[in-house]
């Protein structure tokens, strides 16, 4: 499988204006607000599309995005943007540092929609409106982050948002945006299609006419569909159907397979606050005993890497190895007392138990194999299947042992979204000296590259001191019809804005 472009080629001349492309989506969204919440399935149909950020991050480095130029104080309490001239919004109207600001309020008043947005700009103080396009960020405290954070935050019109009421709730079916494509119409159930925002320009804004993301929560339905021309991305190909149903001589000339490498990861937090957890040496032998590189084959079909560490590191996956284990065990005194076949903790038997998402059948089949394997070295293993909802609320009350997660952020996030009060880490009870200074430093950080060697440290310490069981980065299996040229990728996010397609 081929990887996507991180940026699309430019268009040669061979590259046809007009015409339609047809995405699959999974799901029907609640609304089209990206402020509303976080939802992938909203972010997919208006992100980038629709709507524009600030700042655009490429892996490593920032681009321009509605702000042309933006300086970081030198002493990292306030950050200065420039507006892109000429920027207008879909109704014609003129985009101003009105809006940023209207828009960076509403988040900063609104933790309870937009929790993940709010807590991304938890030290932002204030906007100011300045001379000649530019506003001015006022931070409580120094935070590089927060231009990574204006990567993810959309910029919406100001009138609704602060009007509220009719006018704000109309943003969640008919959006009002900057972007190169508007909300043309919404049939429920079936499609959401956007036209090309403006009259096409000679050699501006984007060759399409139309994107149509069509609606189908059933994958085996939608991959016929693609086949039979009548969807141009399946973003996803379904596990069920990897390698088999999408195998060359099945795709034959028409579709092309590719590969998006999202920093998506599984882990199993540890709840470091009771019982053996609380002790590393328990904690790797259980990291020895999840046999990752016989799961990823057998049960991932190759598109699972076993990884050691956050995705935002490297650090070697620990290799199955249960005399290893056993040793390690039996060194830090969990051993087993009464000759009953099972290790013990202050004469108690140790028995642990899973939380599990239910309906997830592959990784429902690791877990077995797992508790087999903690079995034979003397740990007893129970299984509790929890829909979504239920299983967050037992992490949320820490009333679990071990619990699946999964971590869907990118490579330059913020790391207190994961490993703070505000994260998933918060919930295993870990706490570290190294951990607090080492999230202090890449706050104050001004910038990706000043981030990497920290973020570097920050997964070793991880990786030694193991608050969870770090599984897989997980790969995604994309298919595109041969019509479709000039798509690029960057983790998981698709960029549609260059798309051509042949007729």
């Amino acid at each position: 499988m081929r990887k996507l472009p991180e940026v699309a080629p430019k268009a040669g001349p061979g590259a046809r204006r007009g015409g339609a492309l047809r995405i699959h989506l999974e799901a029907e969204p609640p609304h089209l607000n990206p402020l509303q919440d976080t939802l992938r399935v909203v972010d997919r149909v208006v992100s980038g599309l629709v709507y524009e950020t600030l700042i655009e991050c490429r892996e490593d480095r920032y681009l321009p995005g509605l702000a042309d130029t933006w300086e970081l104080a030198s002493d990292g309490l306030r950050v200065q943007l420039h507006l892109r001239p000429g920027v207008r919004w879909h109704d014609s109207k003129v985009l101003s540092g009105i809006d940023v600001q209207a828009t960076l309020e509403h988040i900063m008043r609104s933790p309870g929609r937009s929790g993940l947005l709010h807590a991304m700009l938890a030290d932002l103080e204030g906007v100011d409106l300045l001379p000649d396009r530019a506003v001015r960020l006022r931070l409580a405290r120094p935070n590089g982050l927060v231009l990574r954070a204006l990567c993810e935050i959309p910029v919406l019109p100001a009138e609704p948002l602060r009007a509220g009421g009719a006018k704000q709730a109309q943003l969640q079916r008919m959006p009002l945006g900057t972007g190169p494509f508007r909300v043309a119409a919404w049939e429920r159930g079936k499609r959401i299609r956007l036209a090309r925002a403006r009259a096409p320009d000679a050699g501006d804004g984007p060759l399409l006419d139309e994107i149509v993301f069509e609606i189908d929560p059933d994958p085996a339905r939608a991959l016929i569909r693609v086949r039979r021309g009548e969807i141009d991305v399946l973003p996803h190909v379904a596990d069920v159907h990897y390698p088999e149903q999408v195998s060359q001589a099945t795709l034959r000339d028409v579709l092309g397979l590719y590969v998006l490498t999202p920093h998506r990861y599984s882990f199993v937090a540890l709840n470091t606050r009771r019982g053996a957890l609380l002790d590393s040496a328990f904690r790797h032998a259980l990291s020895l005993l999840w046999d990752r590189a016989r799961f990823a084959s057998e049960l991932h079909r190759g598109l699972a890497r076993p990884i050691g560490a956050p995705t935002f590191g490297v650090a070697p996956a620990d290799r199955f190895d249960r005399e290893l284990a056993g040793r390690l065990l039996d060194r830090a005194g969990f051993k087993d007392t009464d000759s009953d076949g099972v290790r013990d903790v202050g004469r108690a038997p140790i028995r642990l138990t899973f939380l599990v998402p239910a309906g997830a059948r592959t990784l429902a089949a690791e877990v077995r194999a797992f508790a087999m394997d903690l079995r034979r070295a003397g740990i007893l293993l129970d299984t509790t299947s929890l829909d979504t909802a239920g299983l967050f609320a037992r992490v949320q009350r820490g009333d679990f042992d071990l619990a699946a997660l999964i971590w869907e952020g990118r490579k330059d996030e913020d790391p207190r979204l994961l490993l703070t009060d505000q994260g998933d880490y918060h919930y295993t009870g870990y706490r570290s000296e190294k951990l607090a200074a080492l999230v202090d430093a890449l706050r104050t950080a001004p910038a990706p590259a000043a981030r990497a060697p920290l973020l570097a440290q920050l997964a070793r310490l991880l990786a030694t001191d193991r608050p969870a069981l770090f599984l897989y980065r997980h790969d995604v299996p994309v298919l595109v019809s041969r019509r479709v040229h000039g798509l690029a990728a960057v983790g998981d996010r698709m960029d549609f804005r260059s798309v051509w397609v042949e007729p």
